[in-house]
């Protein structure tokens, strides 16, 4: 059993600039790793530390890319994941405060077309045996669940599994110490060595859950709210029919 049909070669976030070739600076908007290495560790102080630290001097090479911290939060604003700021929602109808949500359908597609994940995306299911014929059940398309549900799907589909997964976090001091429950996602097809080492950055940030204030009620209805309103597109998705076809130019249609 085959995967898909392929539309075209996928693109992203490095093909975007290859065009600048030796003059592109991957560590932009920062001017060097060492700059870029300085707003890393800084992002986890207060905005008077940062202040101070740079006041002082105390840096053993120059920091050419802010002198404040207001410049710090600046910078941080105009990275480039490839997805862009104007994919974030705001929805003020949540009872503890505004949920913030990103399109996940702009999403899936970027880790598709993400290409450190080039060599380690499964598309087809595949049955593994021992030596002695017994099943193995390792990665995702391993298992009966991808063989039952590709019968489900109309010929020449393939299947993008959805994980999602949340933990309650603090948001960094530039954020005025919120909480919030952020929500991640990542997709099945990444192979699992790669799905689960954090320095590969499979996950996704596509919501941001207020946190309920003390003795709050209904916490766990407004929690699952939440979720499905990020969710949503997914619920409304009908696999069995046209699903969804992702052009590399257009995006999902």
């Amino acid at each position: 059993m085959r995967g898909g049909k392929a539309y075209g070669k996928a693109t992203g976030l490095y093909n975007e600039h290859c065009k600048y070739s030796e003059q592109w600076n991957p560590w932009h908007p920062f001017q060097s790793a060492h700059d870029f290495q300085q707003a890393q560790s800084f992002s986890q102080q207060t905005k008077t530390w940062i202040d101070k630290h740079l006041r002082r001097g105390l840096d053993n090479f120059k920091i050419e890319s802010f002198q404040s911290a207001d410049a710090l939060r600046k910078l941080l604003s105009e990275l480039n994941s490839g997805l862009g700021d104007d994919n974030w929602i705001e929805d003020d109808s949540h009872i503890f405060g505004t949920l913030y949500y990103r399109d996940i359908f702009k999403c899936i597609p970027f880790l598709l077309a993400h290409l450190p994940f080039q060599a380690h995306l499964d598309f087809e299911p595949v049955h593994l045996a021992d030596f002695e014929g017994r099943r193995i059940s390792s990665e995702i398309n391993t298992g009966d669940w991808w063989w039952d549900t590709k019968n489900q799907l109309p010929t020449g589909a393939t299947i993008v599994p959805v994980i999602s997964a949340s933990d309650k976090t603090h948001l960094n001091n530039f954020s005025d110490d919120q909480h919030a429950w952020p929500l991640y996602l990542t997709i099945g097809n990444i192979q699992k060595d790669i799905r689960r080492t954090p320095k590969k950055h499979a996950w996704i940030l596509v919501g941001l859950i207020p946190c309920p204030p003390k003795g709050a009620k209904n916490i766990d209805e407004a929690w699952h709210s939440a979720v499905g309103t990020v969710l949503s597109q997914l619920r409304h998705l009908d696999i069995a029919r046209p699903g969804l076809k992702w052009d590399c130019a257009d995006g999902f249609q």
